[in-house]
């Protein structure tokens, strides 16, 4: 073992190993041998947190014969792949010593044939420490060089490549490498003199300025279509070397940069240069056998000759490709569908909007119609999805725009729509929802719940829902109506009220609000304002909250067209306390259609009965017989739109009396039972209404019944409160109501 200095930032250390080799020799007579002698490169100041790399010290090794190599510059140096994740982290946990046999074991696998497994395809050249980047969706080029191939029988060739040299600012913090390309699309054909002057004097315009993107052509360059099966330890690092490694893979580069040249193609002292070759099998993580391998020639006047070619020592450097993000690829890391998802309008861009919209368009979800009314203002960043820049521009055009420059190279397949207007200007052109299955509303705004509760104007497709985060931040809510809007939001609504009664967390909620409600003695409202508006400067809660619920909220609207094909409601919970500890979770209600009434005796008013409360108020008849019997029902009333809710019924008490002909409501334990009720669910859910059966038929009320009516009548008209009355028959149900102007 001997140590050496190798540069100004590496030691060498060089020893031989020992490899245990197949009893009948390597595998297909490749040169490894018994002892091998190795260089491990320890960096000076980053050893041990970076590992050392591992490289054969001998001028021979067979390393085109060889995968799991990482190419280096150097002809006499071959890079052995040691790990197929992070080296530097499979270091932390191991020592040198280990790092030592897991050469041996790579040199043993070598001489096996076992460096790639049975169920890997063919491997492909890995660029480890490339320069720079090119972008461009491997599809389009492999495309090309495939129908250059059917078109000229096989045979090599060449194509012009229309690229973007990558300065802007957006560019900068998006792609941090030192240089980066783009490749827009291959040309058809060669590019006239008339194109090349158009880019010609637009780079001249922007020359001075220097983050701006520069337009310059390309070259890609194709071998015969024949499978080439060697391996590339080494990659060019001059025009020469370049033009020799094209040799090898039967590329005659020269007839294809000659003419590149002779055009005038080269617009920028770089050239960006991809070079395409058939392996003998799919690569791996590639459904194709062609490999791309990408380069750029910095062939500036320095490295020019008079005549214009390229000096054989003009610089060529390695470039990594890239996918661009494009919202199929996004589908694909987010596993989702691969197909283009459905489009959703969101109402509300505020902190809870934002964040859903992005979790979503993060995804690969980028059919979006976004719509809010506010600009974004300082104290919005606490919690808003939108960076700084965003300040002063409308939440939806800011939030539209954010989207776009996601998917900046993929904008034909990016359909974001952004409507800076109030949602009720927008309910008046409802001809921008036709091509819209689904509305999401985040506004935490009950005038906007009422608004799309009572709007008949929109398409009957479209399928309503509604998040908001209350309790401080505790509670997360979504709303998911069922199909043709049955249930409701404002079902859905009354149905959370109910919750109360068995859900804690629900019930701590409704019992906060009440006593917040007492506290600044105001009345208790008809309905309760769900969520809680992210916009004011005096709303404490964090951005973490926030995000937790958003992001809840948009893995279930992910599964929007499943749970539209399934056409129930449905109430999702976030749950989030972050008191003593953390502490989250989920839980997710089906709700099925409500029962719809329209009320008899008065005009306007419907009764909408949840679907659970119909199966008791049967069951409770057929355990009666051919005796009446009856309870209490339980809801809340909304009297500015004409609808009572009806979310349980109480059974008949153990003072009622029925008979075949009658039925006398008794009292035993309701006034316990409706405080309890009243107590976990804020007051929100109470008595509206009496119900009783008639076993016989029909579903009307008798003359007993209207003397009922009067004596209940007494009671609530004085306090503004409809009187209701519910008759079950064993073919129909019945909703009586009447009312006195107030």
């Amino acid at each position: 073992m001997r140590c050496l200095t190798w540069n100004d930032a590496y030691h060498a250390i060089a020893m031989q190993v020992l490899v245990d080799l197949p009893s009948r020799g390597p595998v297909d007579d490749v040169d490894i041998r018994t002892v091998e002698p190795i260089l491990l490169l320890v960096h000076q100041k980053q050893f041990p947190r970076k590992a050392p790399f591992a490289y054969s010290d001998r001028l021979d090794f067979p390393s085109s014969r060889l995968p799991h190599l990482i190419p280096t510059g150097r002809k006499d140096l071959a890079c052995f792949c040691l790990h197929r994740g992070s080296l530097d982290d499979w270091f932390a946990e191991h020592s040198v010593t280990d790092l030592v046999h897991r050469v041996q074991g790579w040199l043993r696998d070598a001489a096996s044939n076992r460096l790639i497994r049975e169920e890997d395809r063919f491997e492909g050249t890995r660029i480890d420490h490339a320069v720079g980047i090119i972008v461009y969706p491997a599809r389009d080029l492999t495309g090309a060089v495939e129908a250059g191939w059917a078109s000229s029988g096989g045979c090599q060739g060449s194509s012009y490549l229309m690229a973007t040299l990558l300065k802007n600012q957006a560019t900068g913090a998006y792609f941090s490498a030192r240089i980066s390309y783009r490749i827009d699309f291959v040309l058809p054909e060669t590019p006239s003199g008339r194109l090349i002057d158009l880019f010609r004097k637009y780079n001249r315009v922007i020359d001075e300025k220097a983050d701006e993107d520069r337009l310059l052509l390309g070259m890609l360059v194709w071998a015969s279509k024949t499978a080439v099966t060697r391996y590339f330890g080494t990659l060019p690092a001059s025009y020469g070397d370049l033009r020799n490694f094209c040799r090898e893979i039967d590329i005659d580069l020269e007839a294809a940069a000659a003419p590149y040249r002779a055009l005038g193609a080269q617009l920028l002292g770089g050239v960006p240069m991809v070079v395409a070759l058939l392996r003998p099998h799919a690569l791996i993580g590639e459904g194709t056998a062609v490999e791309l391998l990408n380069f750029v020639i910095l062939a500036s006047e320095d490295h020019s000759n008079e005549d214009g070619t390229w000096k054989d020592e003009a610089p060529v450097m390695a470039l990594s490709h890239r996918s661009p993000l494009t919202a199929s690829f996004a589908r694909e890391m987010s596993r989702e569908s691969a197909e283009a998802p459905t489009r959703v309008a969101l109402v509300g861009c505020g902190a809870l909007g934002s964040k859903v919209s992005l979790h979503l368009a993060r995804a690969g979800h980028v059919s979006q119609s976004l719509v809010d009314l506010a600009d974004l203002a300082p104290h919005h960043l606490v919690r808003h999805g939108l960076p700084p820049e965003a300040v002063g521009k409308n939440k939806a055009e800011g939030l539209a725009g954010y989207i776009k420059s996601m998917y900046r190279l993929d904008e034909s397949h990016v359909d974001v729509r952004s409507y800076p207007i109030s949602i009720y200007d927008l309910l008046e052109r409802p001809d921008e929802f036709l091509d819209t299955p689904f509305l999401i509303d985040a506004t935490a705004s009950t005038a906007v719940l009422n608004a799309l509760v009572d709007t008949h104007d929109l398409p009957a497709s479209l399928h309503f829902s509604r998040c908001e985060i209350a309790h401080a931040g505790r509670l997360g809510i979504l709303l998911w109506e069922g199909t043709a809007r049955n249930p409701r939001l404002d079902d859905l609504q009354a149905y959370l009220f109910h919750l109360g009664r068995h859900n804690r967390a629900i019930a701590e909620w409704l019992a906060a609000h009440r006593r917040t409600q007492q506290e600044e003695r105001a009345e208790v409202l008809e309905e309760i304002g769900i969520g809680m508006s992210c916009s004011s400067t005096t709303m404490r809660l964090s951005d973490d909250v926030i995000a937790v619920h958003a992001a809840l909220v948009a893995s279930a609207y992910k599964l929007r067209d499943k749970w539209a094909r399934e056409g129930l409601g449905r109430i999702q919970l976030s749950l989030l306390d972050v008191g003593s500890g953390v502490n989250a979770g989920t839980e997710t209600l089906t709700v099925p259609p409500v029962l719809i009434l329209d009320a008899r005796d008065a005009d306007a008013w419907q009764v909408r009965i949840h679907a659970h409360v119909v199966d008791k108020l049967r069951i409770w008849m057929k355990r009666a017989g051919r005796n009446e019997t009856g309870g209490l029902l339980l809801g809340f009333a909304h009297r500015k739109r004409k609808v009572i809710y009806i979310t349980d019924a109480l059974p008949p008490s153990p003072d009622s009396k029925g008979t075949p002909y009658a039925f006398k409501r008794g009292v035993k334990d309701y006034p316990e039972t409706l405080d309890e009720v009243g107590g976990r669910t804020g007051n929100l859910i109470g008595y509206v209404g009496e119900w009783h059966s008639h076993p016989q038929g029909p579903a009307e009320l008798s003359e007993k019944d209207l003397l009922a009516v009067a004596e209940i009548r007494a009671h609530l008209d004085n306090a503004g409160l409809p009187t209701h009355i519910m008759v079950i028959a064993p073919k129909e149900i019945a909703s009586f109501v009447f009312t006195t102007d107030y």
